[in-house]
């Protein structure tokens, strides 16, 4: 009877693996590698050509999902550890074509490229992530196992780290992701009356990250439950846990994850913490490989930014709008979403971020009135109009 359960707890897992990996984003590209035939031996020049055809492939991967500076700064980097196991990120390709030209033999292909695989690898060399400035993440996951209360440190004096976050501390740091303290955070979260409870909204969850500098907030729930006995004195545990990631700067979820976890022991306080382990595990891998494609996105192609400007009229909020879309650069799309007053909201699609658009806004002419950043992070800014 327990031989049959672990099987089957096996086998779910390999089902869940199996699920994961083949929803990981994938890119279809076009390549043309290039080779000498030397003495004659085209077979080895088309199979040389072939190799230098997919580092193509994986190449335009990497642009798309980062910039040309970026590849350029840390080109020894990505040669080292990406472009030398280029086969590890093509999960198919296609000869399209190949021609002969003299000495040369040149090989088209197309190929089903993993940008989820990229992006883990760029995240573990501090590539992708530095693209975003680093954010720091901090966790605040409610947990509970059998026999124990509700441990859910933000709001109590228990700040010993968990069962949960222990797990998730580990699978991000192996991607290069950085932690807001522990200890530090308990010291620093002021929590009133209606911040007591296992269920921490997205408002509730900006308002405790920002108080300790965190730009993302993991937050959710987790719970072991006994099954029952199995026969041989051994005892079954299940435990289900649902989380989400948010940016604390403009509440924008990251991922969501909801996982479910078993484990059986002789103890249901033993099996209850490797269930959780088993549902943290999944819940942080699935977590990590959605926040990275989110980033990979961003790096490549444009952000959300919200700005919020003050201070300013109807006439000179046009002038505005007009300045951002035809002389800064990076703006791609702008979306107005609330005038009131004296104060506007917009929010645009950058290739920058805030910080950076923010230093170009400085050095626009805008006619009559000049603006001044009153604060920003990476995904807002908030401004200030003055006359002049």
């Amino acid at each position: 009877m327990v031989r049959a359960i672990k099987f089957c707890l096996l086998l779910l897992s390999l089902i869940i693996c199996i699920r994961d990996a083949s929803a990981q984003e994938t890119r279809t590209v076009s390549a043309e590698g290039v080779a000498t035939i030397q003495q004659g031996a085209v077979d080895m020049a088309r199979d040389a050509a072939l190799e230098d055809a997919q580092k193509r492939a994986v190449e335009q991967a990497i642009g798309i999902m980062i910039d040309s500076q970026t590849q350029v700064e840390n080109y020894q980097l990505i040669s080292d550890k990406i472009l030398s196991q280029t086969k590890g990120y093509i999960s198919r390709y296609n000869v399209t074509g190949e021609t002969q030209e003299g000495p040369l033999l040149r090989v088209r292909i197309t190929a089903d490229v993993s940008l989820g695989k990229l992006n883990d690898d760029l995240s573990t060399i501090g590539i992708l992530l530095g693209q975003m400035h680093k954010p720091r993440t901090m966790i605040m996951i409610a947990e509970q196992n059998i026999g124990n209360e509700w441990n859910a440190w933000w709001y109590g004096e228990q700040t010993d780290i968990g069962v949960v976050e222990n797990t998730f501390m580990d699978v991000f740091t192996q991607k290069g992701f950085e932690f807001i303290d522990h200890a530090t955070a308990a010291k620093e979260i002021r929590v009133s009356a209606a911040y007591k409870t296992q269920d921490l909204t997205v408002e509730q969850a900006k308002t405790l990250g920002n108080q300790a500098n965190a730009e993302v907030v993991i937050v959710g729930k987790a719970l072991a439950k006994l099954y029952g006995d199995i026969g041989g004195g051994m005892k079954s545990v299940q435990a289900d846990l649902s989380a989400k990631a948010v940016r604390t700067d403009t509440g924008q979820v990251l991922a969501t994850a909801t996982t479910h976890g078993a484990a059986v022991h002789i103890t249901d306080t033993t099996a209850g913490i490797e269930a959780l382990k088993k549902a943290s595990n999944q819940a942080a891998e699935q977590m990590v490989e959605k926040i990275l494609t989110v980033y990979s996105r961003e790096a490549g192609g444009t952000r959300p930014i919200s700005i919020t400007i003050t201070g300013l009229n109807k006439t000179q909020f046009v002038k505005f709008k007009d300045v951002l879309k035809n002389q800064v650069r990076g703006i791609k799309d702008l979306h107005e979403r609330n005038f009131n007053g004296t104060t506007a909201l917009i929010s645009v699609d950058s290739k920058v971020s805030a910080q950076t658009l923010s230093d170009d806004l400085l050095l626009r002419d805008f006619g009559t009135f000049t603006v001044e950043v009153v604060s920003s992070t990476p995904n807002t800014l908030e401004l200030k109009i003055t006359p002049k």
